[in-house]
This record gives C-alpha cells, structure tokens and sequence, in this order.
C-alpha cells in the first residue's frame, strides 16, 4: 500500500503575478504559453484546411477571418483553460488593478452570457441560427448545472454535460455544415474549463519548463 506525504504530492500554487492575461492566464510559465497558443494555432489550421476541403460551405475572405477568430478562440480556449495558469487565474479573487474587464472574465455566470460565439457562427457562416439560439441557452443551463453541483461532483457533472452535449450537437441538433466543432469545444472551453474549480498545480521544482 503507497502512503502519501506533503512532500510526495504535486505542489499546488493559487497566487499568481506578473501582466494580466486572460488567454492563457497571468503568470504562465513557458509551457503553458507553448502549449495554449501553439494549440489553439494547431486547431485553427486544422479546422481551415477541414473548410478549405469543403467542409465549410463559405468563400468570402471576410467569412474566412470569422472562421479563424472562431477557430482559435473556441477551439484553442478550450485547451487552453485547461491550463493550470488559467484555472488559478479564473478562481482567484480579483486583485485591485484588475479591473471590471477581468472581474467578468472570472466570473463564469457573466463570462459565458458573453459568450454568443455559436449565434454568430451559424449566422455569419451558413448554419442555423435558431439551432444556435437553443445551443446558447443550453451552454448558459449547463455551466449553472456545474456551478451548482458540488465542488467534489462538478468534474463529473461537466463532463457528462460535455458529452451529451457532443452527442446532441451530431445527431439531434447539428449547427450546420461543418460547424459540428463548434458546440463540442464551447462546451468544453466553458463548462470543463472555465466552471469547473480544480487545484492548479505549480511546476516541480526542477522543472525545465517554469
């Protein structure tokens, strides 16, 4: 049997410091910054050369840079706040300089109202708007479903959340053609990611990457 003492267990780092960044979370180690702006710039191009396919019925130069905004900031937010930076960023308290900006982006209720993404997508991109009216109101019911799960519950809830929220976006209420990205990654940027409180661990002390 593996016994377990403060000295064995990850450490575990709530303060942060440095420039406020909301993307990747302030006070990112090198990794961190690697990982969630190479990742998101990894799903953009996958998702563009998908569309370029013919996945995404669009043409117009202006419905390509749409699609990259989208691309980056759904697909590479989700991975994203998974981060530890991110999940010690977003379930801090606000400090004194930060101002209203950032208290929205911490709050998860307030953050995912602001998040409209899949209503514009489907109207600036060819889906549907009405599915995506349904898409919104249920993103906004799943992370207050998560946020009032408790604490030691609320990985699970969101990620059961997450997966019928995969299934559906397929087979019962589709966004629209090549599209079907778009609920899949919202969901699991705003209700894994951003609602779900979970401890952010620090790099070991001999880490190469801090």
């Amino acid at each position: 049997m593996s016994t377990y003492s403060p000295s064995t267990l990850p450490p575990i780092r709530w303060a942060y410091s440095g420039a406020t960044d909301p993307l990747i979370g302030s006070g990112a180690t090198r990794a961190e910054r690697w990982l969630g702006h190479g990742g998101a710039a990894l799903v953009t191009a996958l998702l563009v050369w998908a569309s370029a396919q013919g996945a995404l019925p669009i043409s117009a130069p202006w419905q390509w840079a749409v699609l990259v905004f989208f691309a980056y900031d759904i697909g590479g937010g989700a991975a994203a706040n998974m981060l530890n930076s991110c999940k010690r960023f977003e379930h801090t308290p606000a400090k004194p300089r930060e101002g209203v900006t950032i208290r929205a982006v911490k709050s998860a209720p307030i953050f995912t109202a602001l998040h409209i993404h899949p209503i514009l997508a489907a109207w600036l991109l060819g889906g549907s708007v009405q599915a995506a009216l349904i898409w919104y109101a249920l993103l906004q019911l799943a992370v207050w479903l998560t946020l009032a799960t408790p604490l030691y519950l609320q990985r699970a809830m969101a990620t059961l959340l997450t997966v019928l929220a995969m299934i559906a976006a397929i087979d019962l209420l589709p966004l629209g053609p090549g599209l079907e990205w778009v609920i899949p990654c919202l969901f699991v940027k705003m209700v894994m990611g951003h609602a779900v409180r979970e401890e952010p661990y620090a790099p070991s002390p001999d880490s190469a990457h801090s």
